[in-house]
């Protein structure tokens, strides 16, 4: 419909949220990765993927992120995809050690919620802005 699922981790700071992610193993396409990640985190298989973006957030971690990282990554780079979900409420299980909350939120509601000038999350806002652009037939 005309919501948006996202999820706060542990460690995000307080209020902030984010589409389900997460990074690609070896050998796994990208598109494989996100139904991975989306099922992990979301605890169902319930959805199906309509467009990749051609935007991309690339950026780097904070000084603590990258030491907690084990000092093998510095940054991230984030594609994205528009997936429609196709269960219920119910059907949604979060992994209480990965996620520690999430929300269904209308475009209005997202805004606020996706922006943080935490070193971590730097340009996200301005992606998802730019995706609704690209998407704008699709996401309204």
């Amino acid at each position: 419909g005309d919501k948006f699922f996202v999820v706060t981790k542990p460690g995000f700071p307080e209020g902030f949220y984010k589409f389900p992610q997460g990074g690609v193993k070896d050998g796994e396409s990208d598109e494989d990765a996100a139904k991975r990640e989306l099922i992990e985190e979301m605890g169902t298989d319930k959805f199906n993927f309509v467009a990749k973006s051609i935007n991309i957030n690339q950026y780097d971690w904070s000084d603590d992120s990258v030491e907690k990282a084990g000092f093998k990554w510095r940054g991230q780079s984030q594609k994205f995809y528009v997936v429609e979900f196709l269960g219920e409420d119910s059907d949604v299980k979060i992994d209480s050690n990965e996620i520690t909350s999430y929300q269904w939120v209308s475009k209005e509601q997202l805004i606020p919620l996706i922006d943080s000038d935490n070193k971590n999350f730097t340009n996200y806002r301005n992606t998802i802005e730019k995706i609704f652009a690209e998407f704008k037939d699709i996401l309204g």
